[in-house]
């Protein structure tokens, strides 16, 4: 599990601190810089995400659409609900805290490796993982997360199937 105060920068610039890290919850601050911080439409069987905006401007979808943030907006993502994380326009800046309760066994593996994948600047476009590296993610996890769309045993199959070509390529989850 993460410890309260770690702090991770990514050449880009976003900066991560963790805040709060128990079986409970974990929440973490994050510096989006211009351009970062989208995923693809995904969901959780597992937890409830809730993402507060401090500074800035940024988009988030729970639900059906997508939204403007502002500071004081609060984006909430009940359980299996589709979502896509706040992110921030080519010319927009956000500070955002973000809690996932509780922390499940997916999270307290995915936070880890997204971190030291972002310090060493081994994530996509968006300073989000790569699609490779979520597959590895998703084999040693358990699950819980899915992308809405694909069948999820679909997805259980695909990563099993390149999981190791994740871990050939270095991308192994930080316990």
């Amino acid at each position: 599990m993460l410890e309260p105060g770690t702090i991770v920068r990514s050449p880009r610039g976003t900066v991560v601190e963790v805040l709060e890290s128990s079986p409970e919850r974990l929440r973490i601050r994050r510096e989006l810089p211009p351009g970062t911080g989208k995923t693809p439409l995904h969901y959780h069987e597992n937890g409830v995400e809730r993402f507060k905006v401090l500074e800035g401007e940024a988009h988030g979808r729970s639900g059906a659409g997508m939204r403007r943030l502002r500071p004081g907006d609060v984006l909430e993502v009940p359980v299996s609900a589709p979502h896509v994380h706040p992110h921030t326009a080519t010319d927009k800046t956000a500070v955002i805290e973000h809690w996932i309760e509780p922390q499940p066994r997916f999270v307290q593996i995915y936070f880890p490796s997204w971190m030291a994948w972002l310090a060493d600047g081994r994530v996509n476009g968006q300073d989000e993982p790569t699609f490779l590296s979520v597959m590895s993610l998703m084999s040693d996890g358990g699950g819980g997360t899915w992308l809405k769309g694909p069948p999820v045993a679909a997805q259980k199959a695909l990563a099993a199937a390149l999981a190791p070509l994740a871990a050939a390529r270095g991308y192994r989850a930080v316990t």
